[in-house]
């Protein structure tokens, strides 16, 4: 089969693969890199399109000569790209922006101008739940304007006036949603759109996302889905599973030059100015400063963008449409798999992962040692890149470890220490991996649980 022919070593650079660092145990070695769902190397395609890019890079959508031309033409052809491979409509936008973070500041801005609600779900990156709180909140505090030394005071009524308008969905025990509770709380209250993590950056969960977009639309709600964690590794279509709004970060698909894209329909995007505003989206500007706009992408791509990050994302693609998406994501569940199975079977190692949600994600913690110094220890020790902390979703956190009482870790966070707030360490797998990274990991965890 064609994902037995994966190969790291004609995806990445030899630079790349072979980066090595040095180790108190093992010396001088290569560096193997277990943390790719916080970021992704580059793939020699991206690097070589990237490098042939910029050999032609002038002054996107604002010069008229040949390189501005070209620049222009190849930076659009990459919204093309980016719709087609994951089926948006074809009266879709595609709005550039700097990550997934950028892209829900964005899709929260236009939306705090609807009534209704924001629902959430509890496994949620705080970049998929915090925008929502805080614009609501911006929205609702109204147009007094104030003094510098009222601001605190300010932030925490913005803060508490949002989180009334951001409806969390939880998970049930097995770490999974229960549609009759999504739609409990769409028929309880006037819910303008629905916000889904496509999957878990911790657990590996890949929700229903088609039913839970058709429970969104039948009480009249938008559908809005996180796919950072997901595109990568398993196919997305928006049409078929009924997405409104699409949200990703290059970083995390190899595309690491800075570039976000967030997917929404034309009829919603053309009703709102743009959120961010000022040269390049503006046709014209009278002299009482009153500004026209056009109702198209244009409009809402301020200043001179990030074409570079734009097509490196294209280029990216391309090079997983080649592989193919069931294949890569054949190519990565051996891996996963087979630490998985290390794991699970180590008597001092626990393990937070189902093996029914088992997706490139394997979060851990040795059972009595500091997750944060274990995470160190891979490092300083074997060479191995892993991470350790909340990762940004404390509910999950919190519900793995069994915490009921924050208490502890609130003082603690306010004396400005960090010990206390809970770690589990992660190691996560791409297509930069392969068996030997898996057998480096397994022997340092045999000798650190001996």
């Amino acid at each position: 089969m064609f994902w037995n022919k994966i190969n790291p070593k004609k995806l990445f650079s030899q630079e790349i693969l072979d980066y090595q660092v040095k180790t108190k145990k093992l010396g001088l070695i290569n560096y193997v890199n277990l943390d790719n769902a916080a970021t992704t190397p580059p793939l020699l395609g991206v690097e070589n399109g990237v490098k042939k890019y910029l050999t032609g890079y002038g002054s996107v959508h604002r010069g008229a000569g040949t390189k501005s031309k070209i620049s222009t033409d190849i930076y659009e052809r990459s919204r093309n790209v980016i719709k087609k491979f994951v089926n948006s409509k074809i009266d879709d936008y595609v709005i550039f922006c700097g990550n997934t973070t950028g892209g829900i500041n964005t899709a929260a801005y236009f939306f705090s101008f609807l009534a209704g609600k924001i629902m959430v779900s509890s496994v949620e990156h705080s970049s998929s739940w915090l925008p929502w709180i805080k614009t609501e909140g911006v929205k609702l505090l109204g147009e007094k304007q104030n003094t510098l030394s009222e601001m605190e005071k300010i932030n925490n009524q913005i803060q508490k006036l949002g989180r009334s308008q951001v409806i969390q969905y939880d998970v049930n025990k097995n770490f999974e949603f229960d549609l009759p509770d999504i739609e409990r709380e769409l028929k309880e209250n006037k819910i303008k759109v629905v916000v889904l993590t496509a999957s878990s950056n911790i657990t590996g969960y890949c929700p229903d996302i088609k039913s839970v977009g058709k429970l969104a639309h039948k009480y009249g709600a938008y559908f809005l889905v996180d796919a950072c964690q997901f595109l990568q590794h398993h196919k997305i279509d928006m049409q078929e599973m009924g997405i409104d709004f699409l949200i990703a970060s290059g970083h995390k698909f190899y595309a690491p030059y800075g570039g976000g894209f967030l997917i929404g329909p034309k009829k919603f995007l053309d009703e709102f100015l743009p959120y961010q505003i000022g040269g390049g989206n503006l046709p014209y500007i009278t002299e009482q400063g009153e500004f026209f706009r056009y109702k198209n992408q244009m409009a809402h791509d301020p200043g001179t963008p990030n074409a570079v990050g734009a097509v490196a994302m294209m280029y990216a693609i391309e090079v997983m449409e080649k592989l193919g998406l069931k294949n890569i994501e054949k190519f990565e569940r051996k891996l996963s798999e087979r630490l998985f199975d290390y794991l699970s079977k180590n008597p001092k190692i626990q393990l937070y992962v189902r093996k029914e949600h088992l997706s490139t994600v394997l979060p851990f913690n040795i059972k009595g040692k500091n997750p944060i110094e274990v995470a160190e220890k891979l490092n300083s020790d074997y060479g191995i890149g892993v991470r350790a902390g909340s990762f940004c979703v404390y509910q999950v956190v919190r519900k793995l470890l069994k915490i009921t009482d924050e208490k502890d870790i609130i003082k603690s966070i306010k004396c400005g220490e960090s010990e206390k707030v809970p770690a589990l360490v992660r190691a996560s797998i791409s297509l930069c991996n392969n068996e030997q990274d898996i057998d480096r990991i397994i022997a340092a965890l045999e000798k650190l649980t001996k």
